[in-house]
């Protein structure tokens, strides 16, 4: 299922609904190719009962470090950074803020974490640094705004191997 939801996110789903009827649209070839045994896709309901349980931090981690096994570009720098999500909930729920690694040319999130709000963007930013490995950072340039110029950030960042630019 989540081998699903992923080529589905990959194809332009947005939502859940979206994922459960790229499921049944995709084909039983398609199907069959990501292991799912059922003849057609899942329905909206089992797409929301699997997210609804999902670790998600544990599932952003292996899939980021799956698209990062897949191979940065030589020349690929990193764009740590934090950005709100909004129009969840309209106005009802306030945005998710979140800090990500963002992967520039292969457009790929390595890691992210959720944070406060912009006020707590150091702590988001601390968290993504601890579970990038040292392979990823080695050799590429990460960069930043004015967050990241502080000692103690662009030392780990230096320690895993990688180069610092700031904005």
């Amino acid at each position: 299922m989540l081998a699903l939801a992923v080529c589905a996110v990959l194809c332009g789903a947005r939502s859940q609904y979206a994922v459960s009827q790229w499921g049944q649209d995709c084909g039983s070839e398609i199907r069959a190719a990501i292991g799912l045994k059922r003849g057609r896709g899942p329905s909206g309901s089992t797409v929301h009962r699997i997210f609804r349980r999902l670790d998600h931090t544990a599932f952003e981690q292996v899939l980021g470090q799956w698209f990062a096994a897949q191979g940065l570009q030589a020349d690929e720098a990193i764009a740590i950074d934090g950005k709100t999500l909004r129009g969840i909930h309209g106005e009802e729920v306030p945005g998710v803020h979140l800090v990500a690694a963002f992967a520039h040319q292969t457009r790929t999130v390595l890691a992210q974490a959720t944070t406060e709000g912009k006020g707590h963007e150091l702590a988001g930013v601390k968290a993504v640094l601890a579970t990038l490995p040292a392979r990823l950072l080695c050799g590429h340039v990460v960069t930043g705004d004015a967050l990241l110029a502080q000692r103690e950030l662009c030392r780990q960042i230096i320690a895993k191997g990688g180069t610092i630019s700031l904005y």
